[in-house]
């Protein structure tokens, strides 16, 4: 199970590099969300900075949903799914290969980006250890709850509309928790971050094994 779950995970890594424009394109649109938000606040600095995390947390959840309609629509699309469950292929693996490969792809870049998007929306702001933390426990759950919603709307002709609209109801809890845990001035509160990290323990065992059940749902 885990050498088909690397083979999995290199054959994805390598489809999405080898389609440049699909691995650049999420972190370009967050970046083009962060200029935006400059612009719509005109000259006032203190009205920026009072938002820049926000702004952040805004822009990766946009993001994300852009590259949330891909994660299996190419392979039930063509067939490849069909192949994983009439092989004997742990759908599992397969889930938790392309949870990991959207990461890569979708949250790590954002997490990369964001100190110097915050230095870019407030110049004052000095480097924020939290905001960082946020990112890395939130950009993943973003992807796990995105994936069985993912998995719910394949075939469905309106995927794209549908799947944005039933996504970010279930993305509140995360982008309110993220955005308070970033945004307290470097208090030793964490209570934020505690249950952050146990949504995550708890999305990460449970959320791919409903996809799976989902895909099979779906491929039946």
């Amino acid at each position: 199970m885990t050498n088909i779950f690397f083979i999995i995970l290199k054959k994805e890594i390598d489809e999405t590099f080898n389609t440049k424009s699909k691995s650049w394109f999420v972190l370009a649109f967050f970046l083009l969300c962060i200029i935006i938000f400059p612009l719509s606040t005109g000259v006032s600095q203190e009205l920026l900075s009072s938002i820049a995390i926000p702004a952040i947390w805004i822009s990766a959840i946009f993001a994300n949903l852009l590259a949330l309609d891909s994660v299996f629509k190419e392979d039930y699309d063509d067939g490849t799914l069909i192949q994983y469950l009439m092989s004997g292929i742990s759908l599992t693996s397969v889930v938790y290969a392309k949870c990991l490969n959207h990461w890569i792809f979708t949250g790590l870049p954002l997490i990369l980006a964001s100190p110097f998007c915050l230095l870019f929306l407030s110049e004052s702001a000095p480097p924020n250890m939290r905001l960082l933390l946020s990112l890395i426990l939130g950009t993943p759950l973003l992807t796990l709850i995105g994936l069985p919603i993912s998995a719910l709307t394949l075939g469905v002709q309106t995927r794209g509309p549908i799947l944005a609209f039933v996504t970010l109801p279930f993305y509140l809890p995360v982008i309110i928790f993220g955005v308070i845990s970033a945004s307290r001035d470097y208090s030793q509160e964490y209570a934020e971050f505690y249950l952050m990290a146990a949504m995550l323990s708890l999305s990460i065992l449970f959320l791919p094994l409903l996809t799976v059940k989902i895909i099979k749902f779906i491929m039946d």
